[in-house]
């Protein structure tokens, strides 16, 4: 590591009180308003007051914690992108934020306060589903790093611009080279993916068991055991739909290395789409007397074939960017964006202001 990247003269005030709003907003401010509205509403029902005096104890967590992410973030917003600097700052953050989402868990008490009062909730799995999504803020600053490393050592003159990659001589199965890919772009995108198809459904699954079996009917299993059956149906699919959707977001638009994930994501999320809408038919057996039965195949159909329209899409997408990407010199989307934004702010400031002209004045002879 060079420490010599520690510099203050690589400080940019404006990025870094940028970073402090932003990160003051998420950690602190919006946290610390719904824990103190929580606390004052649950400590006025009568059913609640046990809950809202724990709800209330994660107030000085929640200014410790969100103060001292908002100062380091400071500094990961300061330092630019592609220096061990930033790189530093950045990690803890994201190690920070999971501590700080752990510290709020009580050591159990919390769990145990839900449980009492409310229903049976695994606030741990909560938790673990809650740590997928954090695991990739962790290695979201390493990835950064990794894309913009030489385009920073590039602007600091340490060393020589790469040069543009000839398109003589390349075939389409060359797209497929490490050296095209946006490691940062491939993790954010997985992370959206996961959140979708993952994360936020099986948050719903677990709530809804939590719902039905605090109902104790006896009619409510078989509709848990369905629940239970979606659970590990959307886990697995959805890991398959988060691992493949790296690659379609590693590699460019305008590449058959992603056309070909992207591909790929379509047809899982079809099927994905399917089970989770129990194959178009819903059916609840009351009592072994009353069947209840809702049959709606084709408006699943609809949607299915609606998630199938995104593999159009990724065709033309390719079709529409391919010539742009191989002129460009195979550039990384990441690097191609930066440069892109640079490029209309200069545009900006070399514009000459055009200055008002004076009105005319008619002179008397």
């Amino acid at each position: 590591m060079n420490f010599g990247e520690f510099d203050r003269k690589f400080v940019k005030l404006g990025d870094g009180l940028k970073s402090v709003v932003l990160h003051a907003v998420k950690y602190l401010v919006l946290p610390l308003f719904f824990v103190v509205f929580f606390s004052f509403f649950l400590m006025k029902m009568d059913t609640m007051e046990t809950i809202g005096g724990i709800v209330s104890e994660m107030q000085p967590l929640v200014l410790i914690f969100g103060i001292v992410i908002s100062a380091v973030g400071f500094f990961k917003g300061a330092y630019p992108k592609g220096s061990y600097s930033r790189l530093t700052f950045a990690t803890a953050v994201a190690i920070l934020t999971i501590l700080y989402v752990w510290s709020l868990l009580l050591g159990g008490g919390l769990q145990e306060a839900v449980n009492d009062e409310i229903f049976e909730l695994d606030l741990m799995s909560l938790f673990m589903l809650y740590m997928v999504g954090a695991l990739f803020n962790t290695f979201l600053p390493l990835a950064e790093f990794i894309d913009h490393r030489h385009a920073w050592l590039e602007r600091s003159e340490q060393v020589a611009p790469r040069e543009k990659e000839s398109a003589d001589g390349h075939l389409w199965y060359h797209d497929f080279h490490l050296r095209y890919g946006s490691m940062f772009n491939g993790i954010v995108l997985s992370r959206r993916s996961a959140n979708k198809f993952v994360i936020v459904p099986l948050i719903v699954i677990i709530l809804l068991k939590a719902g039905l079996t605090s109902l104790d009917i006896d009619e409510i299993d078989a509709l848990t055991s369905s629940l239970d059956d979606a659970y590990y149906v959307m886990l697995y699919l959805g890991l398959a739909i988060t691992a493949i959707s790296f690659f379609k977001g590693f590699y460019p638009k305008g590449s058959f290395s992603r056309f070909l994930p992207a591909l790929i994501v379509v047809l899982i999320s079809m099927y994905w789409v399917w089970t989770i809408g129990l194959e178009g038919k819903f059916v609840i057996d009351a009592a072994d007397v009353v069947t209840f039965t809702l049959d709606y195949t084709g408006i699943l159909l609809l949607m299915v074939c609606g998630t199938g329209l995104w593999g159009v899409y990724y065709a033309v997408e390719l079709w529409t960017y391919r010539r742009e990407w191989k002129e460009g010199g195979f550039q990384k989307d990441a690097l191609e964006g930066e440069k892109k934004k640079k490029k209309v702010k200069r545009e900006r400031k070399s514009k000459p202001t055009e200055e008002p002209i004076p009105p005319q004045q008619n002179v008397q002879p």
